[in-house]
């Protein structure tokens, strides 16, 4: 977050950015839950490396949405075209991880039964973690930009 406030200018900004970590973290023991897998060292492992993708999500929709935003546009105006511009990538970025951590969980993959906790929880985390970021990130920059903030 240090290298996040210098970047957007504004802390409530970068705070928006990491926001979302929760959001995944949700996903991840949801995931956990249904599947009736431990969290143990190998599901904490999947979601601290899967953090770094929901992050990076964020940080870049943030960027779009600051970028409309030099460009004149309002706050909601440039949180819907970030929106329209990003979902895609995003999804795809997900899903593409999601597909390939998929046999991992099931434990299909020989060799690799002992890392279904890791599978399970990063499918969760990036499952819930996409779809609320796409959703709440968005809201919650409209709200911080109405109350004051860049």
């Amino acid at each position: 977050m240090g290298i996040l406030v210098p970047a957007y200018g504004s802390v409530a900004l970068a705070l928006l950015s990491v926001l979302i970590l929760p959001l995944a973290a949700i996903g991840a023991l949801w995931g956990l839950l249904a599947f009736d897998k431990a969290l143990g060292m190998p599901a904490t492992l999947g979601i601290i490396l899967l953090c770094s993708i929901v992050i990076k999500n964020s940080i870049l929709m943030v960027d779009f949405i600051q970028d409309r935003r030099r460009e004149g546009q309002g706050a909601l105006e440039s949180a819907l075209g970030s929106i329209r511009l990003r979902y895609r990538p995003i999804l795809m970025t997900a899903f593409g991880t999601i597909a390939g951590m998929l046999p991992i969980a099931l434990q299909q993959a020989v060799g690799l039964e002992r890392l279904s906790p890791l599978a399970v929880s990063a499918i969760g985390e990036l499952l819930l973690g996409t779809l609320l970021s796409l959703f709440y990130l968005p809201l919650f920059y409209v709200w911080v930009a109405g109350r004051g903030g860049k």
